[in-house]
């Protein structure tokens, strides 16, 4: 019953998915990583998101230090990493954000949640549009 609930909440994620605006970074997205905290065996091949692969990650890592992690030194290398990816990163058919919370948080060794507790602007997530050139 369980698997039954589990798979209706990540159906009705991806129905939610595409409500959101591609000028957003969604808060499931940030979110979602925070639920995969262990390991698992898996049957199917891993996807892989080559928008992430390619990412720079020192802009983020070189910034958003601890302990004292702030908005402007955290949030904003954040969007400049995402925005530009933001269709893929929103989109929970791939691994892109899993994939992203991965890296970032080997590379960067940020606290589990830093980000999805730190940056929050908007009920429908990160505002892109100041990043994207929109405004």
């Amino acid at each position: 019953m369980d698997s039954q609930r589990s798979l209706l909440m990540l159906f009705l994620s991806f129905l939610m998915l595409g409500l959101v605006s591609s000028y957003h970074i969604s808060n499931k997205a940030l979110e979602l990583h925070e639920s995969v905290v262990g390991r698992s065996l898996r049957q199917q091949p891993q996807k892989t998101c080559k928008a992430v692969e390619n990412l720079n990650y020192s802009v983020l890592t070189s910034q958003c230090k601890g302990p004292n992690y702030t908005v402007q030194r955290c949030c904003v290398p954040l969007k400049q990493l995402l925005c530009p990816i933001s269709d893929q990163f929103n989109d929970l058919s791939t691994p892109c954000a899993d994939m992203f919370f991965g890296n970032a948080n080997y590379l960067g060794r940020f606290p589990l949640g830093l980000f999805s507790r730190l940056c929050v602007e908007g009920k429908e997530g990160l505002d892109c549009s100041k990043i994207l050139g929109l405004i």
